[in-house]
């Protein structure tokens, strides 16, 4: 591979959710002073500031909110919290294979909730006493449960005609933000398929692994899909790290990709559009997260760099910042760096290409990040033209 993949730039709004992370703390705070119904409304505040005004009572004991195709209902009494989630109407037909599915997710992928079946409608039940609702275990219960309604909703209504229980409210992408999400997925699946012919023809799957894999993260983290195509990303993602021999998980992966860029635009705008969420399904990072993870990739850049590797320090850097991008609501200087690194390192040649991506690395492991954010930004507006890092 010469250059490094493009960068598209990603849906407004998608790429960072913000995080008030002080009321988080404060509702620790409030719980361990035994305030337990004022740390769920600091937890809920931390969320999203309006839930309580526009999903709850008066009284601050009821909420009906909404996270995709699910509705999220809670309910406070003097004792005890109720968490509970219709899932999806039994279809007549297929009911037993679809039980014997919810049976595997209650044993293997729900937590402390439960799946219960009233009547031929399911349900994500969870309570306990206030005395142990604590945040922690009380975000944990909230993401699993939101997590599990907006991965197999979908997927059950159409391999099994089950129906839904309430229908989300959503908004489309403009047309013109879905022509520029699929012209993107355009042209970063054929660079992608392009590098991986290359370098499968001198056998360093490796390489093909990982350009097709970080291919697979960039998609999410632009395009910000939902429903379905959500899913197969995240199958997609699954599969690479199943126990095959690499070759093998390339030609899976690469299968996946290419019915992907088959996709009409008229399909893929079905998947596409803003939803209301209670809890994202990334986890929430904070720069010493970044640091952590960054680490081995940051140390192999350095000794990658100093041997003229570039197109290693390259191919492993893009591939951490997207893997992140997917796992994690970062820290917001963290997101401005790594996005104007991506954006800086645009198809360019490897060795160009490594000097805004290793910066950037190099900024996040040391936190010097206020300074590069200022400095940008006074660039921007005064016109003081390229940093020095990009001068020759």
């Amino acid at each position: 591979m010469k250059n490094a993949l493009p960068f598209i730039s990603p849906v407004a709004n998608t790429t960072q959710k913000p995080v008030r992370r002080e009321l988080y703390d404060q509702s620790i705070t409030l719980y361990e002073s035994g305030k337990y119904v004022e740390a769920l409304h600091s937890l809920l505040d931390y969320l999203n500031s309006d839930i309580r005004a526009k999903y709850g009572n008066e009284q601050g004991t009821v909420f009906h909110i909404p996270h995709g195709s699910i509705v999220v209902d809670m309910t406070i009494t003097q004792d005890t919290l109720s968490i509970e989630a219709d899932f999806l109407n039994l279809p007549q037909k297929g009911r037993v294979a679809m039980l014997r599915q919810i049976a595997d997710l209650n044993i293997n992928r729900l937590l402390l909730a439960r799946f219960v079946k009233q009547g031929d409608r399911l349900k994500m039940c969870y309570s306990t006493t206030l005395a142990q609702s604590h945040p922690h275990k009380i975000y944990g219960v909230l993401q699993n449960i939101c997590c599990i309604g907006d991965r197999y909703d979908d997927e059950f209504c159409a391999k099994f005609g089950a129906t839904r229980c309430y229908e989300p409210q959503i908004k489309p992408y403009p047309t013109k933000t879905v022509e520029l999400v699929y012209e993107g997925l355009q042209s970063l699946g054929k660079n992608t398929l392009k590098a991986i012919a290359d370098y499968n023809a001198i056998r360093a799957y490796g390489y093909s692994w990982n350009v097709l894999d970080t291919t697979f993260y960039q998609i999410a983290y632009f395009a910000n899909p939902q429903g379905q195509l959500s899913n197969d990303i995240d199958k997609a993602i699954d599969g690479m790290d199943a126990e095959l021999p690499v070759e093998e998980l390339v030609a899976r992966g690469t299968d996946f990709l290419k019915k992907l860029l088959a996709m009409p635009m008229e399909q893929l705008a079905r998947d596409l559009y803003f939803v209301d969420k209670l809890v994202s399904n990334r986890r929430s990072a904070s720069l010493q997260n970044m640091q952590e993870l960054f680490k081995n990739v940051y140390d192999d850049a350095i000794a990658s760099i100093q041997q003229e590797d570039y197109e290693r320090a390259v191919v492993r850097m893009m591939y951490i910042f997207y893997e992140a991008y997917y796992y994690n609501d970062m820290p917001s200087m963290v997101d401005f760096v790594l996005n104007k690194a991506l954006k800086e390192a645009n198809s360019l040649p490897m060795e160009q290409a490594c000097k805004p991506l290793f910066e950037a690395l190099d900024n996040v492991m040391k936190g010097n990040l206020k300074a590069t954010v200022l400095s940008s930004l006074q660039n921007k507006w005064t016109g003081a033209g390229l940093p020095n890092y990009m001068k020759k």
